[in-house]
């Protein structure tokens, strides 16, 4: 333990790149021994079961390369067999060849015009026709043949097979073929005259069409895929050598060894993962076999690649982790001297960040640092003369109302002077309506006087439009006494005049003012009985921004105040009909104080 001690005690006393490198090398090490050692047993594990999954894949995509094949080759043969030349081929006996032999050529014109427009398939090759009469009764060819002259040991497979097509391995069909095609039989039969083959049609396909698709299953050079059928003949294999003989498998597969997916398997001395898949469209089976040593080899072979690449990054991070920790402790020293300057009041000075990891990220943040302090110090200086300016604009601000209240106040008397008490009304009605808009400055009024000021606004607009407005106050006293933010009902009152009532035919209505003190809120009603507004209109109104659609300050402009100014809930909802009116709430706090304000 005390050799512990005295081990992490000079540890830290080691530079900081001492440190960084010493503990990169560990890191290093101890990372890839672990990854290197977990890798292996894991690979060790799975390696058989990888190669199982891997098999798998390659065995399904082959099946469904050789399941298209078969299944294009059966199609186009099916449309031959169907086809009115050949149908008619075989219903002709002899005598109209025997008395003009040019129906014959024009028969195998006929033919070879039908094999033309049909075949489409490259894989099949030399199509045949046999049958019991006609043509090749009077001349027998490559292409017509007569069914009494086939061999009797697959003649007999036709006759038994319960479906009309029938696979033939290399060489059965024809014994002086080379056995480098498989032969495929489709029967044609003759339900109306009771004959069960009428004919047949036998077409070639190259054996190298089909070890093309099995040579994409090799999965190690040693793999083997095999074709064979229910009689359990070889059809053909792969073109890859092989120690595996193809019989074996064959016989492998037929006594029970494989029962489902892959399973291993004895041949001769070796082992082997084999499994087998049927073939559609065919009696065929397709199986894969992969020696087990392969496979053995494969897991030593990823191993030994883990090893060197381990081997070559261990000899990278020797100067690598020097390097880095080198490069890192370097900046870190330069960014420590820079400090200890500012600390001396030099505040001019900056760094070039070099990187973006996160020492440069410091650096940055270092630069901004030292950026803002002399921003705020010219700030600090420039805010002493902005402090002179403000106080003379605030000296002016409350000149400029008086002098508006003294003028309008002198145009009233001179209006009673010459007795034109309209005018002085609209004058009285405009200086209320200021000298409340206005309210030396404050943002927070009590309701009482936020009532005038839409009285004197609706004044003004009845002696501009001839009284075409009724207004309505319905406010309890103890509702006026609470206090609210300034200018929140007068635009209301105005979208209802000029957006409500004004765009009626009648051009007059009425607007009710109302409110009541709900127990954790207040709420203040602006409702009239004007044009209304559509559903659609009445959802995005508080959306929209302020235009003159929706007059003055706008709805949205009005609920954004009070939300910033006292947060959720608090704000507009809009309620209208159209053709009925159109009601606005107002949502306030109870017991607003001139805190709120500041």
């Amino acid at each position: 333990m005390t050799g512990w001690k005295k081990l992490t005690s000079k540890f830290r006393d080691l530079s900081i790149r001492q440190k960084l490198f010493i503990t990169y090398l560990l890191l290093l090490i101890v990372s890839f021994t672990i990854f290197i050692s977990v890798n292996s047993y894991i690979t060790s594990r799975n390696t058989e079961k990888q190669a199982r999954y891997s098999l798998d894949s390659m065995m399904q995509q082959t099946g469904s390369f050789l399941n298209y094949k078969t299944s294009s080759i059966r199609k186009i043969i099916d449309i031959m067999v169907t086809h009115d030349t050949i149908q008619t081929i075989l219903t002709k006996d002899t005598e109209p060849y025997q008395q003009n032999i040019g129906n014959w050529l024009l028969d195998e014109y006929y033919f070879n015009q039908l094999i033309f427009n049909v075949q489409t398939n490259p894989d099949i090759q030399n199509i045949s026709l046999y049958m019991t009469n006609g043509m090749a009764a009077i001349q027998s060819t490559d292409q017509f043949k007569l069914i009494q002259d086939v061999d009797p040991s697959w003649m007999r497979r036709v006759e038994q097979n319960r479906t009309p097509y029938l696979w033939l391995p290399p060489g059965m069909a024809d014994r002086n073929s080379s056995g480098e095609t498989v032969t495929f039989i489709r029967k044609i039969d003759d339900p109306l005259n009771d004959v069960p083959i009428s004919g047949m049609l036998r077409a070639e396909i190259p054996i190298k069409a089909l070890q093309h698709v099995l040579d994409q299953a090799m999965y190690t050079e040693k793999t083997i895929a095999v074709l064979s059928n229910s009689h359990d003949e070889l059809v053909t294999t792969s073109s890859h050598d092989t120690s595996i003989d193809p019989q074996e498998l064959i016989q492998a597969s037929h006594h029970g060894q494989l029962t489902t997916g892959y399973t291993t398997i004895t041949l001769g001395d070796d082992k082997a993962l084999m499994a087998a898949i049927p073939v559609e469209n065919t009696d065929w089976k397709l199986i894969l076999a992969v020696p087990y040593q392969d496979i053995v080899e494969i897991a030593q072979k990823a191993r030994s690649q883990l090893f060197w690449v381990f081997l070559l990054v261990a000899l990278l991070a020797f100067p690598l982790a020097y390097v880095v920790s080198t490069s890192g402790t370097l900046r870190i020293r330069r960014l420590s001297k820079m400090m200890l300057k500012v600390g001396h009041d030099d505040v001019k000075i900056k760094l070039n960040p070099m990187n973006n990891d996160e020492i440069g990220e410091l650096t940055r943040s270092f630069n901004l640092m030292l950026h803002r302090i002399e921003t705020l110090a010219e700030d600090k200086f420039k805010l002493g003369q902005d402090m002179k300016t403000m106080e003379l604009r605030a000296l002016q601000a409350q000149i400029n109302p008086h002098f508006l209240y003294n003028t309008l106040d002198m145009i009233n008397w001179l209006a009673l002077k010459y007795d034109a008490k309209d005018i002085s009304k609209l004058i009285t009605a405009l200086s209320d309506f200021y000298k409340i808009s206005l309210s030396n400055g404050e943002d927070i009024i009590n309701i009482r006087s936020e009532l005038e000021h839409i009285k004197a606004y609706v004044d003004i607009q009845n002696m501009r439009f001839r009284n075409p407005i009724e207004l309505v106050m319905d406010v309890p006293e103890e509702v006026k006494e609470q206090r609210t933010l300034k200018l929140i009902l007068q635009p209301l009152v105005e979208n209802a005049i000029l957006h409500g009532i004004l765009e009626k035919d009648t051009q007059n209505g009425r607007i009710t003012v109302s409110g009541r003190i709900l127990s954790t809120h207040l709420e203040l009603y602006v409702e009239d009985d004007g044009i209304g507004m559509n559903h659609q209109t009445t959802q995005t109104i508080l959306s929209k921004p302020s235009s003159k659609a929706y007059g003055g300050y706008g709805m949205k402009n009005i609920h954004h105040r009070l939300e910033v100014m006292f947060g959720y809930p608090y704000g507009l909802s809009v309620s209208s009909t159209v053709g009925v009116g159109t009601k606005v709430t107002a949502r306030l706090p109870l017991d607003i104080s001139m805190d709120d304000e500041q």
